[in-house]
C-alpha cells in the first residue's frame, strides 16, 4: 500500500500565501491550512532529511520562527478518509461551483462541477483555482480548442467544455492527478471531450490551440511561456495564467512581452493574481 508523509509547519496565518508559492516548488501532494499551522504532505519516497533542510531554509526567508514541529506517516487508505473531510463545496461567483460527489446536494449553482479528490490540486479551495475558472469564464468562445497545463484534479478541462469548448488537451506531470482528472472527467460527462496525459510543458507535444489554461507557478512560467505561446493558433489566440503571488506582477508582465504576448486584463483575490495574456 502507498505512504504518505504529513509535514507539520508552524506559521503565522500571514504567510500562508507565500509559504504555498515556495512549497509549489516541491513534489507536494496537498496542504492543509489550520490554525498557524499548514499541513503538507509527500510521497514517503519523496521526503528525505536533504528536502527537510532545503524547504526550511526557503520558509526561513519568509520567518525566522517557521519550523516543522512533526512528521507523520500515513497509509492511503488513512489520508484520504481525512482528505475528504476537508474538502468543502466551493462558489466560485454567481454561476459556477466545484464540490466533492458527497456534497453535491449543498451546492447551489447554475454550473456545477463534480470532483472526487484524491489529494491532487484544484479543488477550489485556492485563489488561483477560482481566478482561472472566472478568466475561462470570460475568454471562452463556443468551440474553441484549449490546452490545460497543469491539471490538477482536471477541473478547468471540466469547466471550459461545459462552457463550450469543442476539445481541451489536458496534462499534469503527476500521474495521480493524470488518474484523479480522468475520473472527474467522467463525473461530469465530458470525458470524451478531452484528451489528458502524464506530461510538463517541455515534454508534452502541445496541439494548436486558441486558449491556454496554465495554472502553474511563477518558477514554471518564467521558464515555458515560450513553449505555451508557439501552441497558440492565431493573433486572436489567449493565454491564461495563474498560481503567481501579485508581488510578482510586472516581472511575469515582462517576461510575457518578451515572448509576444501583451497584457488582455487580470485578477486578483488576496495574495494571487491571474492574467490574460494575447498576442502581441
Amino acid at each position: 500500500m502507498r505512504c504518505y508523509i504529513n509535514i507539520h509547519i508552524s506559521i503565522l496565518e500571514e504567510y500562508y500565501d507565500l509559504a504555498t508559492a515556495y512549497l509549489s516548488n516541491y513534489p507536494t501532494l496537498g496542504i492543509e491550512e489550520r490554525l498557524d499551522e499548514l499541513i503538507v504532505c509527500f510521497d514517503y519516497d519523496d521526503w528525505n532529511p536533504k528536502r527537510k533542510l532545503n524547504i526550511l531554509a526557503d520558509l526561513n526567508k519568509i520567518d525566522k520562527n517557521i519550523v516543522i514541529t512533526k512528521e507523520e506517516s500515513y497509509e492511503e487508505k488513512n489520508w484520504n478518509e481525512d482528505w475528504k473531510k476537508n474538502v468543502l463545496p466551493i462558489t466560485v461567483n454567481e454561476r459556477i461551483g466545484i464540490t466533492p460527489t458527497w456534497k453535491a446536494s449543498e451546492l447551489i449553482s447554475d454550473l456545477k462541477i463534480l470532483i472526487n479528490p484524491k489529494m491532487s490540486f484544484g479543488t477550489g479551495n485556492h485563489e488561483s483555482t477560482r481566478l482561472m475558472c472566472r478568466l475561462i469564464e470570460n475568454y471562452i468562445t463556443p468551440g474553441s480548442l484549449w490546452i490545460d497545463a497543469g491539471c490538477g484534479t482536471g477541473v478547468l478541462s471540466i469547466l471550459a467544455v461545459k462552457l463550450g469548448a469543442a476539445k481541451v488537451f489536458a496534462f499534469d506531470n503527476n500521474i495521480w492527478a493524470v488518474e484523479n482528472s480522468k475520473e472527474n472527467f467522467e463525473l461530469n460527462d465530458v470525458a470524451s471531450s478531452i484528451e489528458i496525459l502524464e506530461a510538463d510543458v517541455e515534454s508534452a507535444a502541445l496541439p494548436p490551440s486558441d486558449f491556454i489554461a496554465a495554472n502553474l507557478n511563477r518558477n514554471i512560467i518564467i521558464k515555458s511561456i515560450h513553449l505555451l505561446r508557439n501552441a497558440l493558433i492565431s493573433n486572436e489566440g489567449r493565454i491564461l495564467v495563474s498560481g503567481i503571488l501579485s508581488y510578482d506582477r510586472d516581472e511575469i508582465i515582462s517576461i510575457a512581452k518578451k515572448n509576444n504576448l501583451v497584457l488582455d486584463s487580470f485578477l486578483t483575490e488576496g495574495e494571487w493574481i491571474a492574467f490574460c495574456f494575447k498576442v502581441k
